[in-house]
């Protein structure tokens, strides 16, 4: 099996292709690939960049549209303003439709690039694939840790270690609830939940857990429950 080249968190392989489509032509004939080969390449770079913000984008769009829900269903009080419906904007669609595997083939295709008699140690640096990236963290033992602390007007700040994952998923109760509910996600600590009070003016007690995703996919364990009080 070929060894792994190509990085593998998301905004890493983003700047990996962007490299890529910049250094590649200039080296691609040094390396023994045709022209269609190049070709070929280059569009695969290109659509895993637009797959990869296609996501990010759709991620950031659910993040706006709950946090929109959220400040319609809470109401307009003292300080608060009806908040803007978000829009969903796509990025750049690519040069060209390819098929999947896209990780695959160009994992394949730089490894052969490496056997290449034209190869050298600068032609790797300058492609980015003359180091395997380091391994990737344990995902089955993986579990966030964080704490949580009451603001003023009912929100909870809740700060989290990111590590090497993508993100976390945050899921949540409110007072006698018994059952999980998913609140949101977050890509950056600290999250903050603004959610209005179930009762206005009262304070409630609200338990969240955690979990780590990584390529919009949940990994690991869920974190030991965080509690708060919040304060009016």
């Amino acid at each position: 099996m070929a060894g792994r080249v190509l990085p593998t968190r998301d905004n890493d392989r983003i700047a990996w292709s962007m490299n890529f489509e910049a250094e590649f032509p200039a080296v691609s004939g040094t390396l023994g690939f045709t022209n269609p080969e190049q070709t070929a390449l280059l569009q695969d770079s290109a659509a895993m960049r637009h797959a990869i913000m296609f996501a990010q984008a759709g991620a950031a769009f659910s993040k706006a549209s709950t946090a929109f829900k959220n400040g319609m269903l809470g109401g307009v009080g003292e300080n608060q303003n009806t908040p803007d419906q978000p829009v969903f904007t796509p990025p750049p669609v690519p040069p060209a439709q390819v098929d999947a595997g896209i990780i695959e083939r160009l994992s394949n295709a730089m490894n052969t690039a490496k056997l290449s008699p034209g190869y050298t140690e600068a032609i790797g640096e300058m492609l980015m694939i003359a180091t395997t990236p380091g391994a990737p963290p344990n995902l089955d033992d993986a579990k966030p840790t964080g704490t949580t602390t009451s603001l003023t007007g009912s929100i909870v700040r809740i700060d989290w270690k990111k590590g090497r994952f993508d993100g976390i998923y945050i899921d949540s109760q409110r007072n006698d609830e018994t059952l999980w509910t998913r609140l949101d996600f977050d890509m950056r600590s600290p999250y903050e939940d603004a959610r209005p009070p179930s009762q206005p003016g009262k304070p409630e007690e609200r338990r969240y857990r955690l979990r780590y995703f990584m390529d919009n996919q949940a990994v690991g364990l869920n974190s030991d429950v965080l509690a708060a009080i919040t304060q009016p």
